[in-house]
């Protein structure tokens, strides 16, 4: 691949994907929801589950793709299959859809960077000014072009992965925790 070129590679595709397959979330809802679980078992099956489901919304949109290889995302496929107005209304909700993901996303960001450099947590507000300082300092590296923002988000990913693997990695200190 040419420097200069403005084309994704295989670790970047491999990034993106990564990506939006584990989300911030991860860090926030897995532990409220293993605290709920019945059992163990059913917590680590409703992630089995969870990742088959994933697995077979993937093979959907690849087989998708390969059958209608077009540009133009949800509107070509829908207005190809349905109609240029239900099209319209989908991409209506998946802009809405992914605004208020990205919203989610950046407040659960802002808590652990309050709870990483403050030394009391900061009001809701703050949060909330932090989270819209991200999305704009991401919005103006999104402008920067495609090498940009694919090296911020393979960085970005590749810290997700880390913290992931420093929580499989952890060993409970609390001997009576371990056997619970």
């Amino acid at each position: 691949m040419k420097s200069g070129s403005s084309k994704l590679n295989l670790f970047d595709l491999t990034m993106i994907v990564i990506s939006l397959v584990i989300g911030m979330g991860i860090f926030r809802t897995a532990s409220d929801a293993a605290n709920e679980s019945i059992t163990p078992a059913v917590y680590f099956g409703a992630w089995v589950l969870g990742g088959f489901i994933a697995l077979c919304g993937a093979l959907t949109y690849a087989e998708i793709g390969s059958r209608f290889p077009i540009t133009g995302g949800y509107y070509k496929v829908f207005a190809e299959c349905y109609h240029p107005s239900i099209a319209f209304a989908i991409n209506c909700i998946i802009l809405i859809s992914n605004a208020a993901s990205l919203s989610g996303v950046a407040l659960i960001g802002s808590e652990y960077f309050a709870q990483a450099f403050f030394a009391t947590p900061p009001d809701d507000f703050t949060k909330a000014l932090i989270a819209m300082c991200a999305i704009i300092a991401f919005y103006f590296v999104n402008l920067a072009g495609l090498r940009m923002s694919s090296k911020t988000q393979n960085i970005l990913m590749l810290i997700k992965i880390g913290m992931i693997l420093v929580l499989i990695l952890i060993r409970p200190r609390d001997t009576a925790y371990a056997q619970t």
